[in-house]
């Protein structure tokens, strides 16, 4: 009787057991979501401000920067003449200032959308993760989904958000309010975007580093695809890119709908395997199996400076390989635009205005310039594997052999410094070995070193004196060399720019032949200062 009615019992639990796991995947979703909200509650009201402001900031400049039908004119007819701002920021498809709004603002608005997002899904995701918080999170009633649910609702609310009120922003500025609306959710859309694609990389990779910078690179990447189907002249090759799909919504310009459309069903396909894919994995491993390592440990890892080249190898291969690709495409298709634009006057304007002897290497100064970011980005990334170390556990271990707190340190520092400035050299020997006739790129591009090395002295300063806030202010630090031209642009008075970031000081617009040497002393009292501070502090703080 009792063996039979046990039996009776066991048989329906059984068979409903794989419903009520399905139905429990979300278990905890808004728990985690409100944690996340906590945690997040300064960096992504920051986030979304800033993206508001790149948005609106383009409508509310606008009459002031072309106060004059010639003057609008002007320069849609210059956009059509440098290949450069096609490229980098977007195609202006009318000469009306709504046109130009939209031209202006797509590039920073799509590319810091993309990199917001891909940060902060790695960060409530694989981040989590890979620090053992998940495990924990887990072990309570939280559904297996439930992480990356709360990380996709966190990011893509952020979306709507930056989209609602960029649109309210762009219409009070008296902009039509269709094309408002169309060019807010075109912000929105790059958030979704990000969101989706960051969402199924972080369940193929083991580590949140490799995930969020494979992040990073693909949004970089498909901003660049659209460019260059404008710069070859293949249309195919723009709407293969999902930014191709956001920049042919023309906002005040025809107003097209229905790339939106597609946007939506790539964001949809992309959750819908991204979830898929975490059910199917392991808590802490990826989808990539990770390498077996060797029997034995080659002799250069006795020391701290052949373990940070160690755990830094793979990145900054990742990232070299990349800068290298999009170095040899950009000469090549520079070479066949400079030929078609370098006898223009519009050429030949740029050229004065940035003290450029020769017009042709305008564009591939241009290009130099944007692509400096992200490789602060990457000297950044660097000199923060120090911070993880210290948060893990990794660098007390490390601290107990006869290794000094300012070796340790010292060996990061010294990775993101070598590793940044190999990334500029070989960004300039690319585009060099594609475009010869263009001289002096080699050389521009070693004039950035310095910009970049204060930049990885400002981090180092911060990992010193305030170590829980070195990533908040790493990436602030960034941020304004990014946004401190654009702001110039608009009003922001120059001194202000020069004070705040070391890429005025290299920009061929202030520079002058002592300020590289200027930057470079100024990066060695940064690092100096910083290695001074972890060597006084407590480990970890």
């Amino acid at each position: 009787m009792t063996a039979t009615t046990a039996t009776t019992h066991a048989s329906p639990t059984s068979t409903s057991a794989p419903t009520a796991a399905r139905r429990h995947a979300l278990a905890g979703t808004g728990h985690l979501l409100a944690a996340a909200l906590r945690r997040d509650r300064v960096i992504l009201p920051v986030f979304v401000l800033v993206i508001i402001v790149v948005l609106v900031g383009a409508g509310s400049t606008v009459s002031s920067t072309y106060p004059t039908p010639e003057a609008v004119q002007d320069r849609y007819d210059q956009i059509q003449a440098l290949p450069m701002f096609v490229l980098f920021q977007s195609q202006a498809f009318a000469a009306t200032a709504e046109a130009l709004v939209a031209q202006q603002a797509f590039g920073g608005t799509t590319i810091f959308a993309a990199i917001g997002a891909v940060l902060f899904v790695v960060r409530h995701t694989r981040s989590e993760e890979q620090r053992g918080r998940l495990e924990l999170v887990r072990s309570a009633a939280v559904g297996h989904a439930a992480p990356l649910a709360a990380a996709v609702i966190l990011v893509g609310a952020a979306g709507l958000v930056i989209g609602l009120v960029s649109a309210a922003g762009l219409a009070a500025s008296g902009l039509p309010p269709a094309g408002s609306l169309l060019l807010g959710l075109v912000g929105t859309g790059a958030v979704w975007v990000a969101t989706a694609i960051t969402a199924v990389l972080t369940q193929f990779f083991e580590h949140a580093r490799t995930a969020g910078v494979v992040g990073l690179v693909v949004a970089y990447g498909l901003h660049f695809v659209r460019g260059l189907g404008h710069l070859v002249d293949a249309a195919w090759l723009t709407w293969a890119s999902p930014s191709g799909w956001l920049e042919g919504t023309r906002p005040f310009t025809g107003d097209r709908w229905w790339p939106l459309g597609l946007v939506l069903a790539f964001v949809v396909a992309a959750l819908a395997m991204a979830f898929a894919l975490s059910a199917r994995r392991d808590l802490g491993a990826g989808l990539v199996p990770a390498r077996s390592g060797r029997a034995t440990a080659p002799g250069y890892l006795r020391g701290v400076a052949g373990m940070a080249w160690r755990q830094n190898r793979t990145p900054f291969l990742v990232w070299a390989s990349a800068f290298a690709v999009l170095g040899l495409v950009f000469g090549a298709g520079g070479t066949a635009a400079v030929a078609d634009y370098a006898d223009s006057p519009f050429a030949a304007e740029f050229a004065a205005a940035m003290n450029l002897d020769d017009p042709a290497i305008g564009f591939f100064v241009y290009v130099v310039f944007v692509l400096v970011f992200p490789v602060g980005a990457y000297a950044i990334l660097t000199v923060l594997r120090a911070r993880h170390d210290e948060t893990s556990g990794i660098a007390e271990l490390t601290l107990a052999a006869p290794v000094s707190r300012v070796r340790w340190a010292a060996a990061s520092v010294g990775s993101a410094l070598a590793g940044s400035a190999a990334i500029l050299i070989l960004i300039g020997l690319s585009l060099t070995v594609t475009a010869p006739e263009v001289g002096g790129v080699l050389a521009l591009t070693l004039t950035l070193v310095p910009a970049v090395w204060v930049l990885i002295g400002v981090v180092t300063l911060a990992f010193g004196f305030v170590p829980r806030l070195t990533v908040p202010l790493a990436w602030v630090a960034l941020t304004i060399g990014v946004f401190g031209e654009i702001l110039v642009k608009a009003g922001l008075p120059d001194v202000v720019y020069l004070a705040t970031s070391p890429f005025a000081h290299v920009s061929p617009y202030y520079t002058t032949p002592w300020s590289p040497f200027v930057l470079l002393a100024l990066a060695a009292v940064l690092i100096t200062a910083g290695l001074a501070g972890v060597a006084r502090r407590d480990l970890p703080r």
